[in-house]
C-alpha cells in the first residue's frame, strides 16, 4: 500500500459522486471515479485500488455483477468492495455479500461512518498484506533452512561415509601392522612378539630397533605403535639417510613462510606431523652429527622451533628408531652421540635374522604364496617338498625381504603351476653350493648392477631397469612394447620397482611415467 491509499468510487449519479467526493476530500486518500460497471472493471484492473465504493443500481452491468467479476479476476480478487446503495432490504444486502463484498452501507451516507468503515478495511488490507509479506519471508527462510538442513545432511552423510572409510582403513592398518601380522612360532619369533606386546603399553618409552637389513624392523616399529594408546594417532616414517643435509632442519622441525628462498608458505616438520603419535626414524645411524644435537634437544624438552618462526611449540612424540648398523661401534668411534644413543635406547629390540628362525620359513612361504597370489589375481599354487626344503636350508642374507622376492619371482616363473626348485632364483650361487640343479635347469640370470641396492630383481625387472636407465623414463606402453608383456604385467612391474624405491613415479593416471630413482 502506497503513502496515500487509493479509493475507487463507482456511481452513475453525479449527485452521489459529489457527496462522496466531499466526504472524502480531506481524508488523505487518493480518489478515482468510475460512472458505470465497465469503466469500474477497467480502472480496478489497471490501478489496483485499496478499496472500492460500489453502487448497486447502475445501467448495463450492475454493482452485484461488477463485484462478482472483480472477485473472479486474480488481479482484483483481493480488493475489498464496500457497497453504497439506497437499497436497505435484507435480500439486497445478502446478494451483496454473496457476490464478494465485505461491507454494505445504506444511503444517505454519513461522513464519519464512511471514513470509519473505509479506515477499518484499509487497516485489514494493510495487516493482511503485511502478514502475506511475512509469510513469504517465512517461506523463504523455511526454504533456506531446509536447504541448509539438506546441505548439512549431505555433509553428515559424507562425513559418515568418510568415517566408515577411515575406520575401514584403520582396521586394515591394524590388521596389517599389528602383532597379529607377525608370521612365525619359533622361539626367536615368540620372544620378539612378547617384547613388542610389552612395549605397546609403554607409550612414553623410546625404542631402538636393531637388526639386519630385511628382517622387518619397520613392521616391529609399526606394531609397537598400532597396538598401543597412540595407535589412532599419526605414525610418521622417515628415512634418515635420504634427507639432504641442507633440508634436514626444515624437514624435521618445519619452517615459516619466507624462512628461505622457495618457502612460499608455512610447513609442519616431522615432529609436528607426529604430534601425539610416533616418529619412526629409519637408518638412524646415518644421521649427520649436527642434526644429532638438535634431535637430542627435542627429545629432552619436547620443544621444536621451525625455521624462521618467532615462537616455538611443544610436541608429544614417541620416537622409535631403527638401524642395521653397529650403533655401539659408532658411539665408540665418536660418529654417533652417546647421549643421543641413550635417549633413543629406552628399550632395545633386536630383530632376529631369518637364519635364526628357520622353523618359521614354511609358514612365511605359505603366507607369501597366499598374499602375493591374491595381489596377482591368481589361485595359490602348491610348492614341492624339494623346493620348500631348499628354502628352509638357505641362509637368506636378505632375510624376510629376500624370501618375499624369491616367492614373488617363483609365482611369475611357474605361470600358475606348482612351484619347484627350478623356479627358485637365489642371489649368486648360494644354492648350487648345497644342492644339485635339477636336470635341464638353467643358470638363473644375475645382474649385479640391478641388485646393488640390496634387493633382487628377476629378468623382467632387470630389463625394465636397464630400459629406464637407457631412456631416462618409461611408461606402461613403453614397457609393454619392450618386454612383450600385457598391460597388467607392465603395471605390476612398474609399481613393484617403485615400491622398492628403484623407480620414481611422476604424474597420475594416463600421464604416469617413471624414472630411475
Amino acid at each position: 500500500m502506497g503513502a496515500q491509499p487509493l479509493v475507487l468510487i463507482v456511481d452513475d449519479q453525479p449527485d452521489n459522486l459529489d457527496i462522496l467526493l466531499a466526504h472524502l476530500a480531506d481524508s488523505g486518500l487518493e480518489l478515482a471515479v468510475a460512472t458505470d460497471g465497465g469503466e469500474a472493471l477497467a480502472l480496478a484492473t489497471e490501478r489496483q485500488p485499496d478499496v472500492v465504493l460500489l453502487d448497486v443500481m447502475m445501467p448495463g452491468v450492475d454493482g452485484f455483477e461488477v463485484c462478482r467479476r472483480m472477485k473472479a479476476d486474480v488481479r482484483t480478487s483481493d480488493v475489498p468492495v464496500i457497497f453504497t446503495s439506497a437499497l436497505t432490504d435484507t435480500a439486497s444486502k445478502l446478494r451483496g455479500f454473496e457476490s464478494g463484498a465485505i461491507d454494505f452501507l445504506s444511503k444517505p451516507l454519513q461522513r464519519e461512518e464512511l471514513l470509519a468503515r473505509i479506515q477499518v478495511h484499509l487497516t485489514i488490507v494493510s495487516q493482511r498484506r503485511e502478514l502475506e509479506a511475512r509469510n513469504r519471508q517465512l517461506l523463504s527462510l523455511n526454504r533456506e533452512l531446509q536447504e541448509q538442513i539438506e546441505r548439512r545432511q549431505k555433509l553428515e552423510d559424507q562425513l559418515s561415509l568418510t568415517d566408515q572409510r577411515l575406520d575401514t582403513i584403520t582396521r586394515h592398518e591394524v590388521e596389517r601392522w599389528s602383532i597379529d601380522g607377525f608370521v612365525g612360532h619359533s622361539p626367536a619369533a615368540c620372544r620378539l612378539m612378547d617384547e613388542v606386546r610389552g612395549l605397546q603399553g609403554a607409550e612414553r618409552t623410546n625404542v631402538l630397533v636393531l637388526g639386519e637389513s630385511g628382517t622387518g624392523k619397520e613392521l616391529v616399529s609399526r606394531a609397537i605403535h598400532v597396538g598401543g594408546p597412540r595407535g589412532n594417532r599419526p605414525f610418521i616414517a622417515v628415512n634418515c639417510s635420504a634427507i639432504p643435509a641442507e633440508l634436514a632442519d626444515a624437514e624435521f622441525f618445519g619452517h615459516s613462510r619466507g624462512a628461505y628462498t622457495g618457502a612460499t608458505g608455512p610447513r609442519h616438520g616431522y615432529f609436528s606431523q607426529a604430534d601425539g603419535g610416533t616418529l619412526f626414524l629409519d637408518e638412524i645411524g646415518d644421521l649427520e652429527p649436527r642434526l644429532q644435537a638438535k634431535l637430542l634437544r627435542v627429545l629432552e624438552d619436547g620443544i621444536v622451533m621451525p625455521l624462521g618462526a618467532s615462537a616455538s611449540r611443544r610436541v608429544d612424540v614417541r620416537v622409535v628408531a631403527a638401524t642395521n648398523a653397529d650403533l655401539a661401534a659408532r658411539v665408540a668411534s665418536g660418529r654417533f652421540r652417546r647421549d643421543l644413543y641413550f635417549r633413543l635406547a629406552g628399550y632395545v629390540v633386536t630383530v632376529p635374522p631369518l637364519r635364526e628362525r628357520r622353523d618359521d620359513i614354511p609358514l612365511l612361504v605359505s603366507h607369501y604364496l597366499r598374499h602375493l597370489s591374491g595381489q596377482m589375481g591368481r589361485d595359490t599354487p602348491a610348492i614341492s617338498r624339494d623346493a620348500l626344503a631348499t628354502l628352509s636350508a638357505y641362509d637368506f642374507p636378505g632375510n624376510v625381504r629376500e624370501l618375499r622376492n624369491l616367492i614373488e619371482y617363483a609365482l611369475i616363473a611357474a605361470r600358475g603351476g606348482p612351484i619347484g626348485i627350478d623356479h627358485l632364483h637365489f642371489l649368486g650361487n648360494a644354492v648350487t653350493e648345497r644342492f644339485e640343479d635339477p636336470p635341464g635347469a638353467a643358470e638363473p640370470p644375475f645382474d649385479a648392477a640391478a641388485i646393488a641396492g640390496g634387493g633382487w630383481a628377476g629378468p623382467d625387472e632387470q630389463r625394465l631397469l636397464a630400459l629406464a636407465r637407457r631412456d631416462g623414463r618409461v611408461d606402461n606402453a613403453r614397457v609393454q612394447a619392450a618386454l612383450a608383456v600385457d598391460h597388467g604385467r607392465a603395471s605390476y612391474l612398474l609399481k613393484k620397482l617403485h615400491r622398492e624405491g628403484r623407480l620414481a613415479k611422476h604424474g597420475e593416471r594416463r600421464w604416469t611415467y617413471y624414472t630411475p630413482a
